[in-house]
């Protein structure tokens, strides 16, 4: 054999030795890096309680105005509606969108003002119970962080129980008629859930990705304020969008108050997970930050199924490209939820995320990060609301150490 060929051979084996030790050192199986569409604002659904739902004036033959903030700005969008928890078929006679003049007032910027269509072009849609609808592309504009209002005009079914975001913690305003295309008008009544949306995408270049919050109230942000955008996911966004680097990520928050991996408020973790993660356009990243209300319910040592549960979310994130992070769960000591069965749970858990062989390909502490070194199982009175939510403080921190994590996580796996 001549030393060109030797030469040859070598490089060849050393080539596919390469690529056996690449492919064995990463279980993600990753997706091609191409433009597509990808979730710049998204929500988790559950049938709405009655406290969340509206009665005086309804739903039905009424105007909804809803706000939301987008992650990422585009020029091209898709709405999903979704009445997956509806009792009834839901009809919307008109769907638009506009930019928002401010968080804190229903007026839009009517010069925006875009008619949302379904099905090719028409103006009106009909979900039946238990299904989603997802609209046209529709060109429209708009910048990252810009809030945005979703105006329907809906007819006269919508259901006794709405499918819903309850913790949308951003007002909704609702007019007896309609009002679709009106600058402004004076609410006949107000809520802060969200009704129907599910996900809004936009049309991204290659490297654009998406970042899924799987989580309870923690994630959803309880105790923040309304119209604030205090909320984890809120701060983590802001780190996002503030360094060139990391502005084509974007942030879907699938957080519901008082859910759990097995049951809890809403579908329960498992069962809602392909939906609220895999489903999600763009998905390439997933936190996962759930467990504390299984933890808080418990009778006895659940850990073990706990953990047989998160490795199924693992392997179907790994197996759809998603590289999935463990946030560890945070102490409770001075709220009900506390005793000494569910603080042995929640180490047991917290020692398997960061444990070297759980399957997460990166653990984001949130336990270190807030819990008092004085005493572990409570939180640092600063970032503590009621010694199981952090307080706004508490979130911001929480978004920036997830912000540095991150970009920690994302340059070691460069």
């Amino acid at each position: 054999m001549s030393n060109f060929k030797r030469i040859l051979s070598l490089l060849l084996t050393a080539a596919m030795l390469l690529t056996l030790l690449t492919s064995c050192g990463s279980k993600v199986k990753e997706k091609p890096d191409e433009e597509g569409w990808v979730a710049t604002w998204a929500s988790a659904q559950l049938a709405a309680g009655t406290n969340e739902t509206p009665f005086n004036p309804a739903l039905k033959e009424n105007t909804v105005r809803q706000q939301i903030r987008v992650n990422i700005g585009g020029d091209k969008i898709r709405l999903t509606l979704s009445n997956q928890h509806g009792d009834i078929p839901a009809t919307f006679e008109s769907v638009h969108i506009a930019h928002l003049v401010s968080p804190d007032g229903n007026a839009i910027d009517t010069s925006t003002d875009t008619v949302v269509t379904f099905n090719g072009g028409s103006e009106t849609v009909e979900i039946p119970n238990g299904e989603t609808a997802v609209s046209d592309e529709i060109p429209f504009s708009f910048e990252a962080l810009d809030d945005l209002a979703i105006t329907m005009k809906l007819g006269k079914f919508a259901g006794a129980t709405p499918t819903s975001h309850t913790g949308a913690r951003c007002t909704t305003w609702i007019a007896t008629g309609d009002h679709v295309s009106d600058e402004s008008f004076t609410a006949d009544g107000e809520m802060t859930s969200w009704y129907f949306i599910s996900e809004l995408d936009t049309w991204a270049p290659a490297g654009t990705k998406t970042v899924v919050l799987f989580g309870d109230s923690i994630t959803d942000g309880y105790g923040s304020t309304p119209n604030k955008f205090e909320r984890w996911s809120d701060e983590l966004t802001r780190q996002l969008q503030a360094n060139p680097d990391t502005k084509n990520i974007t942030v879907a928050n699938e957080g519901i108050g008082g859910n759990s991996v097995f049951g809890g408020l809403g579908p329960a973790g498992r069962d809602r997970f392909d939906r609220d993660v895999l489903n999600i356009a763009g998905a390439r990243y997933m936190i996962l930050l759930l467990g504390i209300n299984d933890i808080g319910y418990a009778s006895e040592d659940i850990s073990d199924s706990m953990i047989e549960e998160y490795k199924i979310m693992i392997d179907k994130c790994h197996e759809n490209g998603i590289r999935v992070y463990a946030g560890t769960i945070l102490p409770v000591n001075g709220n009900g939820y506390y005793s000494d069965l569910h603080e042995q749970i929640r180490q047991k858990l917290n020692e398997w995320f960061r444990s070297s062989g759980s399957g997460f390909d990166g653990v984001i502490d949130f336990d270190e990060l807030l819990r008092n070194p004085d005493d572990p199982t409570y939180l640092i009175p600063e970032y503590s609301n009621d010694n199981l939510h952090p307080s706004i403080a508490g979130y911001k921190k929480m978004g920036e150490f997830a912000y540095q994590r991150l970009t920690e996580l994302w340059a070691e796996e460069k």
